[in-house]
């Protein structure tokens, strides 16, 4: 069991570093995506709140002793702690890799808890890749770029729509009437040349 508690340490030492990056990332990040990444980030630490909580009371329950300090946990974690001047687009492939990186660590956990016939800890593990399966998909559907046909298209669509519009307010201008020699509001002025030609 040493094995297992040794990498179960680990984990719950690497989520909770993964769960503070992905939490100050939430705040600081800038640019014309803010809002999307401020609410991804947000969702995704909450939920890793969630996780510290669950794993780290199945580690009571296996008679364990989490690590209690953060000097500790920073110490232990296999993941590395958040940079403090990252650009959106760095925050975004550092959480990829955190991510990438921590499913691998539960696969070694799932895979020593099966060889111990803790099944227990294989389900809860299990269900921790899931989640953070889903974190990377996630992350790196907002990190890659749309191909150059794509853009293409998104520029010609547009375009289009910009020369539509310029066209539909010049149809516009076209059929509000002309006022002759007054200030007054031409739609109610009787020198329009609708009122003229009557």
């Amino acid at each position: 069991m040493e094995k297992l508690f040794k990498l179960l340490s680990d984990a719950q030492a690497s989520l909770f570093v993964l769960f503070h990056k992905t939490w100050i990332y939430h705040w600081n990040v800038v640019g014309p995506n803010f809002q999307q990444l401020h609410t991804l980030f947000g969702e995704q630490y909450e939920s890793m709140f969630e996780e510290i909580d669950r794993l780290t009371e199945h580690m009571r329950y296996l008679g364990m002793k989490p690590v209690s300090t953060l000097s500790r946990v920073v110490e232990v974690s296999n993941i590395e702690q958040a940079s403090s001047s990252a650009s959106a687009e760095k925050m975004l492939s550092d959480l990829l890799k955190s991510n990438i990186d921590f499913c691998g660590m539960m696969a070694k956990v799932s895979e020593e808890a099966e060889n111990q016939k803790q099944y227990a800890t294989t389900n809860l593990v299990q269900d921790l890749m899931e989640a953070h399966g889903k974190f990377v998909w996630m992350l790196r559907s907002f990190s890659e770029k749309p191909s150059k046909k794509v853009q293409e298209t998104i520029q010609f669509v547009e375009e289009v729509e910009e020369e539509k519009e310029v066209q539909e307010f010049q149809q516009l201008q076209e059929e509000i009437p002309t006022c002759f020699g007054c200030s007054c509001d031409p739609c109610e002025c009787e020198n329009t040349e609708n009122t003229e030609n009557n």
